[in-house]
């Protein structure tokens, strides 16, 4: 069988040389390939010097980027993988983890070391394993290792990631698939010193796949649904639109009517909605413009709008006021349920409110159930509920939150929802 060694590889023209010379000594080996990931320092040189394939990204994508590149352009029936900062590397150390599938007993062939371990497997990989491990029956000595071996045509089913951790992304998904592994000790390997901060961005990734392959932190959610008050935004805007328009002490005895059981949710919007009768959209518009959106909000949804995301807002506030704060954020128009006030032919509000059709109340008082809401939205967009997650302020959303797969209470006033965050950006952490 014809073996192909793949070698990405960014910014390391201090190493590659050695690593290629080492390769070419190596007579089972049939094709070199380096897949240069952007580097911005001499390593495509150092490749081409070296009279070996080539393949040049003009841009850093990651090491997970550079495999898939690799696999596309190599001929071989035998696919090694080896890290091109590896200082250290001996020819008898690749046939070693060539061998097994040469000899027919293994499909993929990973590599361990026994001694001078890389600080992301030694503070991140290896206590993450040490717990896991009894649970999913995994024995391996080293679970991270950039140096392996695998049948080409398993590698076209494997799920790769762009960014750091593919190693034991293809390590975690062979084990699943229940392919043969074989576990090779190469003794030790000295990598070139890295930068704490690229350490830290790896050791991310890595924990991030490893819990993801694990099913622990999956992608599985489609949809996440917001509130408005004190979740999108900072403030309870329709306490500060009765602030500003002078209507703060109506306000405040209708809410004590509410808390009072002297009148209902629906008729609590109702009333409100009549102290709109005469206002404009632009006079909305104007109030919301001293409202604050959260920190790092826009960003959170913006990343995950990239990530293709649905994302909706689910709101009692009323709907001019959503669509202000919606369209900033960029959240299609059709998947904002909000009451909307009814506006005359001259633009201005009649102090009557509509709801979608489908959004009655059925488990609360309101004059728009959010459970019905959700349950329309998720239809629309075929979604389940179990793909789903409500991130609210811990008030208004008690009924949603048992809908939804996951519900995330930001700041709630007492412990609620499934988990409770403190910051826009943990909705990152939960929703991949």
């Amino acid at each position: 069988m014809r073996v192909s060694c793949i070698i990405p590889a960014y910014n390391e023209e201090s190493t590659l040389g050695k690593v290629l010379r080492v390769v070419k000594k190596v007579r089972t080996i049939h094709e070199i390939i380096v897949v240069d990931d952007g580097s911005s320092d001499k390593t495509y040189a150092v490749a081409k010097a070296e009279d070996v394939r080539v393949i040049r990204h003009p841009e850093n994508r990651g090491k997970g980027a550079a495999i898939k590149t690799g696999y596309q352009y190599s001929k071989g029936n035998i696919l090694l993988f080896l890290d091109a900062d590896v200082t250290t590397f001996a020819p008898q150390q690749l046939t070693a983890v060539l061998r097994p599938i040469q000899n027919g007993y293994a499909d993929f062939v990973k590599t361990s070391f026994s001694r001078s371990r890389g600080r992301v497997t030694e503070l991140v990989v290896k206590p993450l394993f040490n717990i896991l491990s009894p649970l999913l029956h995994l024995h391996f000595n080293q679970p991270l290792s950039g140096q392996f071996a695998i049948k080409r045509n398993l590698m076209k089913n494997m799920k790769i990631d762009d960014r750091w951790g593919v190693d034991i992304q293809i390590l975690l998904q062979s084990v699943k698939k229940g392919i043969r592994i074989a576990e090779v000790d190469i003794g030790g390997l000295e990598h070139k010193h890295q930068p704490i901060q690229d350490l830290a961005k790896m050791s991310e990734d890595v924990m991030r796949t490893i819990l993801s392959e694990l099913g622990i932190l999956a992608h599985k959610h489609k949809l996440i649904i917001f509130d408005l008050d004190k979740t999108l935004i900072k403030q309870r805007s329709m306490e500060f639109i009765a602030n500003e328009w002078g209507f703060h002490h109506e306000f405040q005895r209708l809410q004590q009517y509410r808390r009072d059981g002297k009148i209902k949710q629906k008729s609590l919007q109702a009333r409100l909605a009549s102290l709109f009768r005469g206002k404009t959209k632009g006079d909305i518009q104007t109030a919301c413009l001293k409202l604050h959106m959260q920190d790092h909000i826009v960003k959170v949804i913006e990343h995950l709008q990239k990530r293709q995301y649905q994302i909706a807002v689910i709101s009692l506030v009323f709907k001019p006021l959503v669509d202000f704060f919606a369209e900033k954020l960029s959240i299609d128009k059709k998947n904002i349920f909000a009451p909307d006030l009814i506006s005359n032919d001259e633009g201005a509000y009649t102090g009557e409110l509509t709801v979608p059709t489908d959004a009655d109340p059925s488990c609360c008082d309101a004059l728009m159930c959010k459970t019905g809401a959700g349950k329309m939205l998720m239809e629309r967009l075929h979604i389940q509920p179990e793909e789903c997650i409500v991130v609210w302020d811990g008030k208004s959303e008690m009924c949603l939150s048992r809908t939804c797969g996951l519900s995330l209470a930001y700041k709630p006033p007492v412990p609620c929802g499934d988990i409770t965050i403190t910051n826009p950006a943990e909705i990152l952490i939960y929703a991949e």
